[in-house]
């Protein structure tokens, strides 16, 4: 679990709310909310590496070239654009997770087989 700490109690909560009333000004609550941010946009640039990844081990650059040009059979071709597209909405829907940053993404579960 993503987590801060603050006066050396270890906290989840984000809400603008819940840090004010631990005492936390606006200064400290915008620091944590900016390393969170931070945090968030390298997990998301990580998401989408692992995507490529995934894709390229069914689908190398050279592949989708030639499935783009038309070189493969139109099963091949398919084959290629559901492979891209499954695991482009694999990727979508985690990095449009709000707990994203508790997920572990390298797990086969969350993309497709």
């Amino acid at each position: 679990m993503y987590t801060y700490i603050y006066k050396g109690q270890t906290h989840s909560d984000f809400s603008i709310t819940y840090m004010q009333q631990l005492g936390m000004d606006a200064e400290q609550i915008e620091a944590v909310n900016n390393q969170r941010n931070h945090d968030l946009k390298a997990v998301k640039e990580k998401v989408r590496k692992e995507c490529s990844r995934r894709i390229a081990r069914n689908w190398n650059e050279v592949g989708q070239i030639n499935a783009a040009l038309g070189v493969y059979s139109t099963e091949e071709t398919e084959s290629c654009r559901q492979c891209i597209e499954a695991h482009r909405a694999a990727c979508n829907t985690l990095l449009s997770n709000p707990e994203l940053l508790d997920i572990n993404y390298t797990k086969d579960e969350h993309w497709p087989s």
